[in-house]
């Protein structure tokens, strides 16, 4: 039994989803963490399963319709980005997912929901979909969901990896490598932030800061890639 503040909520998020559940029981469940029911089988965990794979279908399934001339490798490329745990946190967020989130006492005291409970729930929520109604209906929201991120997938994908697209791109010009010098870090131990330096034959240093020595280098080599873009 759930108070009316929580039957609200569903539906309001019922609202966002565009999709009213004939078995509310099953949302619910999609939303209740794990943490809630510690050590016992979880019904969320079992939707999770399911909505992943329902997830990985339909977007297999729309990228060969919106890219009849892709290879395997772009499609796969493509897919790895769009079902990836970033993205469905990302896309959790942007549906307010995490005010609907039914969390234990052990999550409850952490001031920021983890991007693994985002996606995790938001995987949870499509399998509950699917169970309530069918394939089509599930794609229908799930497309509209991932809508804009599947028209600027290419740009999205473009700086993956900026530092093997800077190095690609150094070599095709028949230049010297690009040279990353480390400058400094600062912060606390459990937080800190570096700073490193990207140089480029004929181009002047650019720096850039990350979390990492390695997310610094690729925010620096996303830098530089944009100048040598004229973006």
């Amino acid at each position: 039994m759930i108070d009316s503040t929580k039957k609200y909520n569903l539906i309001s998020l019922e609202k966002i989803l565009n999709y009213s559940f004939k078995d509310k029981k099953l949302l619910i469940n999609s939303l209740t963490h794990t943490s809630v029911n510690s050590g016992e089988l979880s019904s969320m965990e079992r939707m999770e399963f399911l909505g992943d794979r329902v997830l990985g279908l339909i977007i297999s399934e729309e990228l060969l319709y919106r890219f009849p001339l892709a290879t395997e490798g772009e499609l796969s490329k493509k897919f790895s980005y769009l079902v990836q745990r970033n993205t469905c946190a990302d896309i959790a967020r942007i549906i307010n997912l995490d005010k609907y989130i039914i969390l234990g006492k052990s999550e409850i005291l952490n001031k920021k929901i983890k991007d693994s409970i985002l996606s995790n729930i938001m995987e949870s929520l499509i399998g509950s979909i699917f169970l309530d109604s069918n394939y089509t209906k599930t794609k229908k929201i799930v497309i509209e969901l991932w809508r804009d991120l599947i028209s600027n997938i290419d740009i999205k994908i473009k700086f993956l990896n900026p530092k093997s697209e800077l190095q690609e791109k150094i070599l095709s010009m028949n230049k010297s490598l690009p040279e990353y010098n480390f400058i400094s870090v600062r912060g606390e131990d459990h937080n800190p932030i570096f700073t490193v330096s990207v140089s480029v034959m004929g181009l002047d240093s650019v720096i850039a800061e990350g979390k990492s020595k390695q997310e610094a280098e690729k925010n620096a080599a996303k830098e530089i890639l944009k100048i040598m873009n004229n973006e």
